[in-house]
């Protein structure tokens, strides 16, 4: 299986509930947006208990040789973008953000720095929300993957992936 055609499988995995969009500006060959809105209220519309957002924002990113540098830049990169995004208010929930490389080949630095990589921000003492940042890497010649805390999610895309 080649990188293209990886890409292209875990495209289709977010085709259904994501709005997705080739060649956004950056370091991404392609980026993905899922946003939920949720109101509850009481008889009427007028009278509202409580408002909820929820959005995620996913980056792709498709390398041949996975440096720790790049791996650092590509998730800074992420990031930034990611909270340049965010909107918090008194209904906001969460709004995350992931990062997925896929790639030939992955240095060891870069593997071992992938499960420390952890970015947070919490609005207003989390009552206006918070944002998490996942992150995996998942190395096309071996089959593995690597991945942060919040990125262990984002395994059950790559598991069923043939070699």
């Amino acid at each position: 299986m080649t990188k293209e055609s990886c890409l292209e499988n875990v495209l289709l995995s977010y085709k259904k509930y994501y709005d997705i969009s080739r060649n956004p500006c950056g370091n991404f060959c392609a980026a993905a947006e899922f946003h939920s809105h949720e109101e509850q209220y009481f008889l009427t519309k007028a009278a509202r208990i409580s408002e909820v957002d929820s959005n995620e924002y996913v980056y792709f990113s498709v390398e041949e040789k996975l440096s720790l540098q790049k791996l650092r830049e590509l998730s800074n990169a992420a990031w930034a973008d990611g909270l340049s995004k965010v909107k918090p208010f008194y209904g906001h929930k969460n709004s995350d953000i992931s990062l997925i490389v896929i790639v030939n080949s992955v240095e060891k630095a870069a593997a071992k720095e992938a499960r420390k990589i952890k970015f947070h921000k919490s609005y207003k003492f989390s009552f206006f929300g918070w944002s998490n940042f996942s992150l995996i890497v998942y190395d096309v010649s071996a089959g593995k993957t690597w991945f942060n805390w919040h990125g262990r999610n984002l395994r059950s895309i790559f598991s069923k992936m043939p070699l």
